[in-house]
């Protein structure tokens, strides 16, 4: 159940592909690339969904147009608005908690560490 979590039905606009033999920490990577790239090019988008620079806005305000722009921009403008930043950034989150266990659930079986 672990990985059908990491792997939800993606929006029609994401581009990932994941294949039948793809291991679970290649398909934490690909998450980890697609989702990431997503994250940083929303952060830099210097405008607000409202047209605003997101220099002129603070706090809330500001924090919500950055998981707008992450998912693509506003949902008036045809983007996924703060639930595809939101969910975004959680697919991140998940996919990097798998490469974290993954990893020690490698370390622990060659060193034998319990």
């Amino acid at each position: 159940m672990g990985m059908l979590s990491l792997i939800k039905i993606l929006p029609k606009k994401s581009h990932m592909i994941v294949k039948k033999e793809s291991s679970l920490e290649n398909i934490a990577d690909s998450i980890l690339r697609i989702r990431g790239n997503q994250i940083r090019s929303g952060l830099k988008s210097p405008r607000a969904g409202t047209g605003r620079p997101k220099s002129k806005i603070y706090g809330g305000a500001k924090k919500m147009a950055q998981l707008a722009n992450i998912g693509g921009g506003s949902k008036a403008s045809g983007g996924g608005g703060v639930d595809e930043g939101l969910k975004a950034m959680i697919d991140y989150v998940q996919a990097d908690t798998v490469k974290k266990l993954q990893h020690k659930k490698t370390k622990k079986f060659l060193f034998g560490k319990g």
